[in-house]
């Protein structure tokens, strides 16, 4: 009996344990690496920083909006929304963060590509 009973409060610990190993998810969750690798390299500076993330919040929103929409809504809404946000992204960075960026973009896209095969 001694030995069933220590052997239930282990598998109660070691499922406590399991269960904190679990990302975050919502506010406190951690960025994607690739991301975060993306943010470092293009080196943002103070004034840009603010700007970029105006940016990102602005595109997490619209891409909320977009999930209420049906397929015919999302690309008329989304085609006037990424030209002016491509416009507003080369006006804020410079020649190199602009490389670094359409690099990062292309390996997204061929990332969402392969994984949609």
């Amino acid at each position: 009996m001694k030995k069933f009973i220590t052997l239930v409060a282990v598998a109660l610990m070691a499922m406590n344990v399991s269960a904190e190993d679990k990302p975050k998810k919502g506010k406190g969750a951690k960025l994607n690496p690739a991301y975060q690798q993306l943010l470092a390299d293009l080196k943002l500076t103070d004034e840009q920083k603010p700007k970029f993330q105006a940016l990102q919040k602005e595109q997490s929103a619209f891409m909320a909006e977009q999930k209420k929409r049906s397929a015919e809504e999302k690309k008329a809404a989304g085609q006037p929304f990424y030209k002016a946000r491509t416009a507003k992204i080369k006006e804020l960075f410079n020649q190199d963060q602009l490389k670094v960026w359409w690099k990062y973009q292309a390996e997204q896209r061929a990332a969402r590509q392969k994984k949609s095969q």
